[in-house]
């Protein structure tokens, strides 16, 4: 009776996995609809025209959609994907805040990607500036504004906010895992003894790294995110508000991002402007905003454990969790020149530093879990092999190694970072190039009008996507 049991449990299972497979996101369905191509090109337009063929009730699908609907221009799609990926992340906000979050349900015997994705607090602040940023470059300034500070809002309460998710989620994990061991006939303290080994989580650790060698940001801040916030206000002429908002930037990466002196130059043209209206600068400028290349790829890791720590008497145990690879820029930076005036754009904030901070601070939590699990489905093997036998063994490690798995699920179509510049304007020519000396942009612009100027590359091969607004 017990060895069908375990028989029963790891068929169903494997069915649950082939039935529930992983959420997609365009990036997996790209390669077969040939997004991909039109993606690294940058012909947004071409990739949005298959997308609305195919819309999906799915978070990851919503945001890249967005996404590729802002760069490809069109306002109604970009705004239409964003609210469904905002109303998908509000729907999580609560129950979160409510306590209400669902179990992790199959986790300890499968893996993560059994869960609906779960979205990240820096996605939730980057839906709500793209949002701000299409309003803004459509000259609808009301809800540019409502968006600008939604996005300052997520970021003042995502620390809390996380705070609140991390407790909830280790009581959660914690009730199903032992009420998981108690029916599967684990012992849940061998399980616990094995995951806290200090071996097993050092390996693990050395492992990483590397990965996490990087000065972070405050919690959960976005200097992207404040930078254009505070441009907003420039544009609509609330200087008070943006010199707030410049203030809070600069402090964030003076001393860590190059662009802090292009954000100490606005943080006073803003201070002054505030003062009265005489004081407001005479000079137009225009702002130029380069979202640079691609954000880091998530991939498995997998290696194994210390086969003692269990038992020798299975055929396969190993841990896969999931890590990141980053990705090449499309230009070190953009050249921009008016009249006798050259400048080059420098770095505000690094979506890879961002992606990667998060990922830290979510770390142990998904460490503890894929050891637990790897732990669970090593003594379920171990199980098979002692009540089955040989063959019961080799049930076990396909199984095992079946659902040995990590999340790799993220939204993918992020850029590696953004970076900013400002020139004053003694022309109507604007020229952009890049180190390569690539056929440059030329935008003619009105110089008796400041201007904010979008680039968006994602390799140095692709077309660049521009957006222009004057105030």
């Amino acid at each position: 009776m017990v060895i069908k049991s375990i028989f029963g449990i790891v068929i169903g299972a494997i069915f649950f996995a082939g039935c529930a497979g992983t959420t997609p996101d365009l990036g997996s369905i790209g390669k077969s609809g040939n997004y991909e191509s039109s993606l690294k090109t940058g012909n947004y337009k071409e990739a949005l025209k298959k997308i609305k063929k195919s819309e999906k009730d799915d978070l990851l699908w919503y945001l890249d959609a967005g996404l590729i609907s802002y760069y490809a221009k069109d306002h109604n799609a970009t705004i239409h994907y964003f609210d469904k990926s905002e109303d998908k992340i509000k729907q999580y906000d609560k129950e979160v805040l409510a306590g209400t979050v669902m179990a992790n349900v199959g986790a300890v015997l499968t893996n993560d990607t059994f869960m609906d994705y779960r979205p990240r607090i820096y996605e939730g602040i980057m839906v709500n500036t793209y949002k701000g940023i299409d309003f803004l470059m459509n000259k609808d300034v009301a809800n540019a504004r409502v968006e600008f500070n939604r996005a300052l809002e997520r970021q003042r309460r995502a620390k809390e906010f996380f705070a609140s998710e991390i407790k909830q989620e280790e009581k959660k994990i914690q009730a199903e895992e032992k009420a998981k061991m108690k029916k599967k006939k684990i012992n849940a303290n061998q399980v616990k003894n094995i995951s806290n080994n200090k071996k097993t989580k050092d390996a693990i650790e050395k492992r990483y790294s590397n990965l996490f060698a990087f000065k972070p940001y405050p919690d959960f801040v976005n200097p992207f995110t404040s930078y254009m916030a505070g441009l907003f206000f420039i544009s609509s002429h609330d200087y008070a508000k943006a010199a707030d908002i410049l203030k809070e930037t600069y402090g964030m990466i003076k001393g860590n991002e190059a662009a802090a002196t292009y954000v100490k130059k606005d943080l006073k043209y803003a201070l002054k402007a505030s003062s009265s209206i005489k004081n407001r600068s005479k000079k137009h400028y225009a702002w130029v905003i380069f979202s640079n290349g691609e954000g880091p790829s998530k991939k498995e890791l997998r290696f194994d454990i210390p086969l003692f720590l269990v038992t020798n008497r299975i055929n396969y145990t190993g841990i896969a969790l999931p890590t990141f690879k980053e990705n090449p820029e499309a230009f070190s930076h953009l050249i921009i020149k008016n009249g006798s005036k050259t400048v080059n754009t420098k770095q505000v904030a690094s979506m890879d530093k961002i992606i990667k901070t998060e990922f830290k601070k979510r770390f142990p939590t998904v460490m503890a879990r894929a050891i637990t699990r790897t732990v669970a489905q090593s003594l379920l093997q171990y199980q098979l092999r002692k009540h089955g036998g040989l063959i019961g063994g080799i049930v076990g490690a396909v199984y095992q190694g079946f659902m040995n798995r990590a999340d790799t699920r993220q939204w993918r179509l992020l850029p590696k970072d953004f970076q900013i510049a400002r020139i004053p304007l003694t022309s109507p020519v604007l020229d952009i190039n890049s180190p390569m000396n690539n056929k440059p942009i030329v935008l003619n612009l009105d110089q008796n009008k400041n201007h904010i100027v979008y680039i968006r590359v994602s390799t140095n091969h692709s077309k660049a996507i521009t957006n222009e607004i004057s105030f």
